[in-house]
C-alpha cells in the first residue's frame, strides 16, 4: 500500500466496507483508527488542483467559437445554453449531463426543471453531490444586459429549437442526452481555438470561474457559498483570482 495514492487506498477501504455491510458483518473500516489513517493519507499526499477558472471574457470568446466547432445551428444553441447555465448556475457537470448517451438520465436536469418568468430563470436541482436524497433546491438566475452572455435568452432560444417532449433538458436533435464527455470535448476545442492549453481546463472550470468572478465582483463569501450550494468552506478553494486569464 506504500505506493498507492490516497484515492486508491480509499477505494480499497470502500470495497472492504461494502463486502462487510452487504453480508451484515461488523464494518472494521468504520473505526476511529481507520478514519484517522485515511485522513492522514490525504494530508500527507495533498492533490494539487491545477484547473484554471473560466473568466467572463473567456466565456464570451468560447461562446463565439461555438460557431466554428458546432455542426449545426441547433448544436450551437444547445452548447451555448449549456455553457451559460453551467457558469451562471455554478453547476457541476454531472447535474446537467449524462455519463453516456444510453446512461441513466434520472439524476440530470429535466426540461420540466426549468421555468422562465420575465427576466428570471428558475432551475430546480433535484439531486446533487451534496443532496443525495433528492431534497432538491431551486436556483434563481437573472438575465444579463450583455446579450451574448445572457443565460435566460440563451435558454429561451434553445428551448424554442429543442424537440418537443419531456426528459433531459439538454438533448441533441436526435433526442440523445448531452453527455459529460461531449460537453468537455466541446469546451476543450473552444479553449484550443483561443490559443490556450486544453489540459489546464476541465468542465469544472465553469464552476471555478463563476466562484472566482463572483468574488472579484465583491460578492460576500456567504453569498458565494449559497450560490454554489457548498456545505463547507470548500468554496474558498474555487476562488482563484491570481490564475484568471483575460482574453
Amino acid at each position: 500500500m506504500q505506493k498507492c495514492a490516497p484515492s486508491s487506498i480509499n477505494s480499497y477501504i470502500s470495497a472492504i466496507a461494502f463486502v462487510h455491510k452487504i453480508n451484515g458483518w461488523y464494518d472494521p473500516t468504520d473505526s476511529f483508527l481507520v478514519k484517522k489513517l485515511k485522513e492522514g493519507c490525504r494530508r500527507s499526499n495533498p492533490r494539487i488542483d491545477c484547473r484554471l477558472p473560466i473568466s467572463p471574457s473567456m466565456l464570451r470568446n468560447m461562446v463565439e467559437k461555438l460557431t466554428s466547432t458546432c455542426q449545426s445551428d441547433f448544436e450551437f444553441k444547445l452548447f451555448k445554453a449549456a455553457y451559460l447555465l453551467a457558469y451562471f448556475g455554478f453547476l457541476r457537470v454531472g447535474e446537467f449531463t449524462c455519463a453516456s448517451s444510453n446512461g441513466d438520465t434520472t439524476r440530470m436536469l429535466a426540461v420540466d426543471d426549468i421555468e422562465i418568468r420575465g427576466a428570471n430563470m428558475f432551475v430546480r436541482i433535484r439531486m446533487s453531490k451534496t443532496d443525495q436524497r433528492g431534497a432538491s433546491v431551486q436556483l434563481k438566475i437573472d438575465s444579463s444586459s450583455h446579450i451574448s452572455l445572457c443565460p435566460v435568452k440563451a435558454m429561451l432560444e434553445y428551448l424554442e429549437a429543442r424537440p418537443n417532449g419531456s426528459g433531459p433538458l439538454f438533448i441533441h436533435f436526435s433526442g440523445k442526452p448531452l453527455t459529460s464527455y461531449q460537453f468537455s470535448h466541446m469546451m476543450k476545442e473552444g479553449v484550443k481555438l483561443l490559443g490556450l492549453s486544453p489540459s489546464s481546463f476541465s468542465s469544472h472550470s465553469f464552476r471555478i470561474g463563476a466562484a472566482t468572478a463572483a468574488s472579484m465582483s465583491g460578492f460576500p463569501d456567504s453569498m458565494i457559498k449559497s450560490m454554489g450550494r457548498w456545505k463547507s468552506s470548500a468554496f474558498q478553494l474555487y476562488i482563484r483570482p491570481q490564475r484568471i486569464i483575460q482574453i
